[in-house]
């Protein structure tokens, strides 16, 4: 029961005060920030909702508000930058930014066998789940406008295309499909070991061409690629 004691009551006010909303149904809240693990260990008797379930549907949520505002917003991008700019929006990357805003952290309600996954970076998965969950609850209490309005509020600052790309979590999968699109041909990338770590220098032609050094390879290289990537924008 150690992990009850950690975790604040679910209340009205709390939700009030930690995600803005004047809520109606608290289960709702208590439940997608009630992850199966605390539910196992602590055998809850209230009816929640299902944890899974609330995420499942909130993540659809989530994609579809996206999609909707993206589609409007950027009404020159071709299906293909239409799926890059939603899969940028939509991850865990910038899920968990959200997630840190509200101090999910503090609210979500795990099992002992969970509680240290809180300081390894299976939080971030943890943290967007519940807060995919959250969208969920909110729809179910309040409906599909206030759902909407909620997401986009706090999505505002990132529904910018250079923002976005700069926030990539997969550069190097971005540049590729730009080369292929438009030079019909996959970046080269390679590579100069030192002491301290790796240089990678990711490269088109001899004059596009850009690096990244980093100590871990892979790290060094989606730097290279996200400063390629800069370059061509800069360019076009």
């Amino acid at each position: 029961m150690k992990s009850m004691k950690k975790t604040p009551q679910i209340t009205k006010s709390l939700l009030k005060k930690s995600f803005g909303l004047t809520v109606k149904k608290v289960p709702l809240y208590e439940a997608a920030l009630t992850h199966p693990s605390f539910r196992h260990e602590n055998q809850i008797k209230a009816k929640l909702e299902d944890f899974d379930r609330l995420e499942f549907l909130g993540d659809s949520i989530l994609n579809e508000v996206i999609c909707q505002r993206i589609y409007a917003d950027f009404p020159d991008a071709d299906e293909g930058m239409l799926s890059k700019l939603r899969s940028i929006l939509v991850s865990q990357k910038i899920l968990s930014r959200i997630a840190a805003k509200f101090k999910l952290h503090n609210l979500i309600r795990l099992g002992n066998s969970l509680g240290q996954a809180m300081k390894t970076p299976y939080k971030f998965k943890l943290m967007t789940d519940s807060m995919e969950s959250i969208f969920a609850a909110v729809f179910f209490d309040l409906g599909r406008k206030k759902t909407e309005a909620f997401i986009l509020k706090h999505y505002a600052e990132y529904i910018d295309a250079k923002r976005l790309f700069r926030l990539d979590p997969n550069p190097k999968s971005t540049l590729q499909e730009l080369t292929l699109k438009k030079w019909q041909k996959l970046p080269q990338y390679t590579h100069k070991f030192g002491p301290k770590g790796v240089t990678t220098t990711v490269s088109i032609d001899r004059r596009r061409k850009a690096s990244g050094f980093h100590k871990i390879k892979k790290e060094s290289e989606l730097k290279a690629a996200r400063a390629l990537l800069k370059l061509l924008r800069q360019e076009q």
